[in-house]
């Protein structure tokens, strides 16, 4: 409130005069700053926890009647319209208020007015009236009325020749109401005390009504028949909360008030679910609020910190209904939902994820909420709210207005997105993205058990490991090392193995022709060179050590043992899901590493992967005769191709010949070049093939596979700037792409779908046995399942993994192999 409170030229001077010594306005002023200071501390964000409360001391008159004030008693929706109703039927019947010399307290309420015209300045202002209700139930409510017509959530501006304006605010602001209530020391002149917030300033600035215009848009109240008599800012747990810009929320914090506000919600076709948590971890944070939107109805908002969890049944059977559940970002709320036992039945829609299928590998923006409002209805949308602190005991009108916002704004985009999928033929590869959901939050909740005596005795061995190669690689470089590289002491400097530039020197004086120490460079020329050997060993297993060695245990949650990584469901534009905090799909396929993932004790892990699963789409995709033929009669297409490269018979072919052939196999159905195909199969395969052998691998694959031949040549001519895999799920580049890209794009993208086809499938298809979801590889899946049912689930496991293949591949038998481990080194 302005501590000026009449104007130099209608100034009231007993209220003046008295306003040092009058109790009733210090109290008013103390709890106004207070008041204030509330405000600005949900503004800050601040996540500090609240304080152990101290003993209450008992509430004076005034204190009593503010709090009141602030928090009124709950109505239900009929009691309040009823008592609208008696409100307006007995406004003709209004007395005048007492004189300004006998102010009494309970004058002063918080004002509820209908719309009314603005009167001229300079009209004379009729005094205010005190108008009495007729008693609903227990409550007797007097409701003054007065002549200023503003309304809250209404969109004000300052009178030009306003003076009693506060410090900081512009005069061109343009200001929205908050809260109303009569002035007591100028009620005479009919001044009301408005309090306004505004995206000029920061905070609540209290302003007399005589300082303010209407803007020219009129405030938007849906119901106007209930706005004027109750309080649209509301923090009641069964008041209709309705805001400027069109948003109804209603707030539930009692039990009884819960089935009756989910009611009306029960025939919609669409919900719209939204949470607010006290954090990011599901397994540690809670859900503050559950926000449920549906087509015409007001957002209805759930307290979990008041309702109880043995009475969230209304809850549960309405988020178990068959309407379509909208979300953004549907992973994380599905995760703390599941937490708090409230799990989504029905079919899910997931904004971000449509918003990614529609990119289609072209990122123009990004994918939170604000930016898909932006990009799909061209409107701002405030998160100023998001980081606020959710776990405090009241939480703010702000607050409240921001959740039920983003609740009801995902309907509309839906609404928006439907069409665009339909266009772009992305209909079904939605639905599969949409099925897969359930899956991922079981993976990353259940999360992997890693041995961690185990694992720090790899660590161990590995840093040995890496200080052994550094040695040995050290040795090969001494000879060349110049006596000029000495410090200022004459001590000989020590190579430092992790410089490119010494590296290269060394290289070059050693006679190594090569002008750069990349992996590309480095691995044609690792056979004939062997400090190019021991160097590329020294990174691999400083890569070990940096990446595994010491990172991984840091992972480990404190309250399940186990780590809980974070699967990104469109992580590749192919469609393929990539892997973070930590990225389990680039623990190394060696059994020193996978060892140390188990079982809980009572179970066993259950790894299946899909056998060939990208040639076998390759050779759908190109008709390839030769390659068909092999997977139909069951043949070992490694060592076919070994044979045909080598020029043997399949008995002839060795152990090391296949491995080169896997290489050759997985590498060239993307048209690799020689130095590719080269590191490839040294990163992945471990093996190391010379730039000329890369070259006749090369050329004779693809004399033996005319088919995938002919598909490349095919696709090279037209170079398209977009693909679709056999399931149709899209991909565009802006430029002209790589041919590899484009040969990648439908073989790993139709993979990928075929692995989420089974995820889809496997939580309803496991539910009897006990077993759970704890992870994914791209075409490998891992459960961990009780001992005596073990069996049982890797048999469904690996019916609904070639089942789901079949589903994709007409041609082309799929394949999955399974194994029952302690650990997934034994698969």
């Amino acid at each position: 409130m302005n501590s000026k409170i009449s104007s130099p030229t209608t100034a009231a001077p007993e209220a003046e005069s008295n306003t040092a010594t009058d109790p009733f306005y210090a109290e008013l002023m103390d709890w106004a700053k207070a008041r204030k200071q509330q405000f600005l501390r949900n503004r800050v964000k601040a996540k500090v926890p609240a304080p152990s409360p101290a003993p209450v001391p008992a509430k004076s008159e005034m204190e009593a009647w503010i709090e009141s004030w602030y928090t009124p008693p709950s109505l239900s929706p009929q009691m309040a319209r009823r008592l609208a109703a008696a409100s307006r039927s007995t406004r003709s019947n209004s007395e005048e208020l007492p004189s300004e010399d006998h102010v009494t307290l309970p004058q002063v309420l918080e004002s509820k007015p209908t719309a009314l015209p603005l009167p001229p300045q300079s009209a004379p202002q009729p005094k205010p009236k005190l108008v009495r209700s007729a008693e609903v139930g227990d409550l007797n409510t007097s409701c003054p009325r007065h002549p200023s017509g503003f309304v809250v959530g209404q969109r004000l501006q300052l009178r030009p020749e306003a003076q009693r304006i506060p410090e900081g605010v512009p005069l061109d602001a343009v200001l929205v109401i908050e809260e109303m209530y009569l002035n007591p020391y100028r009620q005479a002149q009919g001044i009301w005390c408005i309090w306004c917030r505004s995206d000029s300033f920061s905070g609540l600035k209290s302003i007399d009504s005589d300082c303010l215009l209407p803007c020219s848009e009129p405030a938007e109240v849906s119901h106007p028949e209930i706005a004027g008599d109750l309080a649209i800012g509301s923090d009641r747990a069964d008041a209709v909360v309705l805001r400027p810009d069109g948003v109804a929320y209603r707030l539930v914090e009692e039990t009884q008030a819960l089935a009756e506000a989910l009611q009306p919600l029960q025939a919609c076709e669409a919900l719209a679910i939204d949470t607010e948590t006290t954090g990011l971890d599901p397994l540690k944070d809670r859900i503050r609020l559950v926000q449920i939107a549906g087509a015409d109805q007001p957002v209805v908002i759930v307290d979990l910190f008041k309702v109880p969890p043995e009475a969230l049944a209304p809850l549960r059977s309405l988020l178990q209904g068959k309407s379509i559940k909208v979300l953004q970002n549907a992973k994380f709320d599905l995760k703390f939902l599941q937490q708090a036992g409230l799990p989504l039945g029905g079919k899910l829609f997931d904004t971000m994820v449509a918003a990614q299928l529609l990119e289609a590998g072209v990122r123009s923006h990004g994918y939170n909420l604000a930016e898909l409002v932006k990009v799909y209805l061209g409107e701002d949308l405030s998160k100023e709210q998001q980081r606020s602190d959710w776990s405090h005991p009241s939480l703010s009108s702000e607050q409240l207005e921001y959740a039920a916002r983003d609740a009801a704004i995902l309907l509309r985009l839906r609404e928006v997105m439907k069409p665009k999928l339909k266009n772009a033929r992305l209909v079904e590869t939605a639905k599969l993205e949409f099925e897969c959901l359930e899956a991922i939050v079981h993976m990353e909740l259940n999360g992997m058990l890693l041995d961690l005596s185990r694992w720090d005795s790899l660590r161990q061995k590995l840093e040995q490991r890496r200080d052994q190669v550094a040695d040995e690689l050290r040795q090969q470089f001494q000879p060349v090392l110049l006596s000029a590289q000495l410090d200022l002491l004459g001590n000989e400097v020590s190579l430092n193995l992790d410089s490119q530039q010494q590296v290269l020197e060394a290289l070059q004086q050693m006679g190594v022709p090569v002008q750069n120490t990349s992996k590309l460079s480095l691995i044609p020329l690792a056979e004939q060179y062997p400090p190019v050997r021991a160097l590329l060993d020294y990174r691999k297993a400083a890569k070990a050590v940096q990446a595994f060695g010491s990172s991984l245990p840091k992972h480990v949650h404190p309250i399940t043992g186990r780590i809980h990584p974070d699967y990104q469901q469109m992580g590749a534009a192919t469609g393929r899901m990539s892997c973070r905090n930590p990225n389990l799909q680039q623990i190394p396929r060696d059994k020193v590493f996978r060892s140390c993932f188990i079982a809980a004790p009572g179970y066993r892990l259950v790894v299946a992967d899909y056998s060939q699963i990208e040639l076998r789409v390759a050779a759908e995709l190109s008709g390839d005769r030769r390659m068909i033929e092999a997977y139909q009669n069951d043949e070992d297409l490694h060592r076919l191709t070994a044979a045909l490269i080598a020029g043997k018979s399949l008995d002839q072919v060795e152990k090391s010949e296949r491995q080169a052939a896997k290489a050759v196999n997985f590498g060239l159905i993307y048209a690799m070049g020689s130095k590719g195909l080269a590191e490839y199969a040294y990163n992945n395969y471990g093996v190391q093939m010379s730039l000329k052998q890369a070259e006749t691998f090369r050329r004779r694959y693809f004399e033996a596979y005319q088919g995938i031949a002919r598909w490349h040549g095919a696709i090279k001519r037209r170079l398209p700037r977009e693909m679709r895999t056999i399931g149709d799920r899209l991909r565009r580049w802006q430029d002209e792409p790589k041919l590899t890209e484009l040969l990648n794009t439908p073989v790993q993208g139709t993979a990928a779908d075929i692995t989420k086809a089974a995820l889809s499938k496997l939580p309803t298809a496991l539910k009897e046995t006990g077993a759970r979801l704890i992870g994914t590889v791209h075409d490998e899946i891992l459960l961990e399942a009780p001992e005596n049912m073990a069996n049982q689930a890797a048999q469904i496991l690996q019916q609904v993994m070639e089942q789901a293949g079949q589903q994709y591949l007409r041609r082309v038998p799929v394949k999955a192999e399974v194994a029952i481990t302690l650990n997934w080194a034994e698969k």
